[in-house]
C-alpha cells in the first residue's frame, strides 16, 4: 500500500478518529485506526465497542493520490505525534514488507510498527433509516446544555443516557438523574410522520460533541438498534440504551406562586461565590429565603464556614414567600446552560421543584428538585 495525502487533511480526519479509543482496554486491537485505500478513497475507521466512526478523504478533500491499494491497521496515537512535528504540505505512507509503514516528506523518513488488520473486528454502517436533517452548531449547543443532568453511574441504566424523542414536530433532547431535569426543544422543518424515542448512551454523546466542531452538514440517521450520525465526510455511529426513558414532560409544573426575572450571570456570580466545596470536595447546599424586594442566600460549609448574601437585582411578577434550599452545583450548572439573558426562575412552593427558562421562551427548560436538610 502507497498512497500521498495532505498532511493537514490526515491529520485532522485521524484526530478524529482517535477521539473515540478508549486506551484503557484490554484489546490492543481497538487502539488502533483501520485505513482502507481503494483506487479513489481513503477510509478511515475506528471503534470501542460501543460507537464507531469512519471517515472518507479523497482528491478533493486531502489531495489524496493512490499509489498502491491496501488495508493496515496504524497506531494512530504515534503518527498523530509525527505528524505534528512535519512541516511538508504532502507526506508519502508506504508499507515496509507487513509490519511497517513508512511516513516520508522531501527531508524527512519515520519507520513505525503496526498492528494486525485481519485481526480488527468487521463493522457494519448502517447508512439508512429514519432522518433527520438538523443544524450542527443548534445540536451542540443542546447537547451542552442538557448533558449536565446525565448520571452516567446511575443504577437505572435508562437514565445514563440523552434521550432524542419527535413530538408536535419538534425534538425534544431530555437528560434526568431524578434530581434534575434538563430538555431543550428545536422545531423541526418538515412534518414528520415517524415517531422517534431513542435514548444514546452518555459515552457516545460525549465523543460527538468533541467531533461535531465545525460540521457543516448534520444529519441523524435511526434504525432499530443504533444511530448514525453523519457529520460532512464522518459517518458516527453508536448503539442504543435499550429500556424506556421516562416522560419527564409531565414532570414539568404549569403554575406557580412565584416568578423571579434575572440575568442569569448576575445570579451566577452570587452562586459561585456560595459554592465553595466542603474537605469532601462536595458541593454545599444553598439557602434561599425569597422576600418581596430581596433574597437571602445562605450556606453552611461543613468544616469551612458560612456565607450569606443578599441579593437585589431581580424582578418578581409574582409572589409568595419562600424558604428553600438547592444542591449549589445542580443550581449553578442549570443557570449556566443560558445565555447571557434575561431568565425565569418559577417556583411553587418549598418542596416543590423550581423550573428555569429564558424569560418568554421555552425553548429549554431546567428543573431543579430541592434538597432537604434534616436537624
Amino acid at each position: 500500500m502507497e498512497f500521498i495525502i495532505n498532511r493537514n487533511s490526515f491529520f485532522e480526519e485521524l484526530s478524529k478518529a482517535t477521539k473515540i479509543i478508549d486506551y484503557k482496554t484490554i484489546n490492543p486491537i481497538l487502539t488502533g485506526v483501520l485505513i482502507e485505500l481503494t483506487e479513489n478513497k481513503l477510509v478511515l475507521i475506528s471503534t470501542n465497542g460501543i460507537l464507531s466512526l469512519k471517515t472518507i478523504l479523497n482528491n478533493e478533500n486531502a489531495d489524496l493520490e493512490v499509489k498502491q491499494t491496501g488495508r493496515i491497521l496504524i497506531k494512530a496515537k504515534h503518527i498523530l505525534e509525527i505528524l505534528k512535528r512535519l512541516d511538508d504540505d504532502l507526506i508519502t505512507i508506504s508499507v515496509v514488507e507487513n509490519n511497517e509503514i513508512k511516513i516520508k516528506t522531501t527531508k524527512t523518513e519515520f519507520n513505525l510498527g503496526i498492528l494486525d488488520a485481519d485481526d480488527y473486528p468487521l463493522i457494519g454502517f448502517r447508512e439508512k433509516g429514519i432522518e433527520l436533517d438538523l443544524d450542527s452548531k443548534e445540536i451542540k449547543k443542546a447537547i451542552s446544555q442538557t448533558i449536565i443532568s446525565i448520571n452516567e453511574w446511575n443504577k437505572k441504566i435508562t437514565l445514563t443516557g440523552m434521550n432524542f424523542k419527535t413530538k408536535d414536530n419538534h425534538l425534544l433532547i431530555s437528560t434526568t438523574d431524578m434530581f434534575r431535569i434538563s430538555q431543550k426543544k428545536i422545531p423541526l422543518e418538515t412534518n414528520r410522520i415517524e415517531n422517534i424515542n431513542l435514548t444514546i448512551p452518555h459515552v457516545s454523546i460525549v465523543d460527538l460533541s468533541k467531533i461535531i466542531e465545525h460540521t457543516k452538514k448534520f444529519k441523524i440517521l435511526i434504525n432499530e438498534a443504533q444511530v448514525t450520525f453523519i457529520l460532512d465526510n464522518t459517518i458516527f455511529q453508536s448503539n442504543l440504551i435499550d429500556g424506556q426513558f421516562p416522560n419527564v414532560e409531565g414532570v414539568f409544573p404549569q403554575e406557580f406562586t412565584t416568578t423571579i426575572t434575572v440575568n442569569s450571570k448576575t445570579i451566577l456570580k452570587t452562586l459561585n461565590r456560595a459554592d465553595i466545596p466542603t474537605d469532601d470536595n462536595l458541593s454545599p447546599v444553598i439557602n434561599m429565603q425569597i422576600q418581596q424586594n430581596k433574597i437571602l442566600f445562605k450556606s453552611l460549609i461543613t468544616e469551612v464556614g458560612t456565607f450569606e448574601e443578599e441579593f437585589n437585582n431581580f424582578t418578581c411578577e409574582k409572589f409568595e414567600e419562600l424558604n428553600i434550599n438547592f444542591n449549589t452545583k445542580f443550581l449553578i450548572e442549570a443557570i449556566r446552560s443560558f445565555d447571557d439573558e434575561m431568565i425565569e426562575l418559577n417556583f411553587i412552593n418549598n418542596v416543590k421543584p423550581v423550573v428555569i427558562n429564558k424569560k418568554g421562551s421555552e425553548e429549554l427548560k431546567q428543573v431543579v428538585l430541592p434538597t432537604y436538610i434534616t436537624n
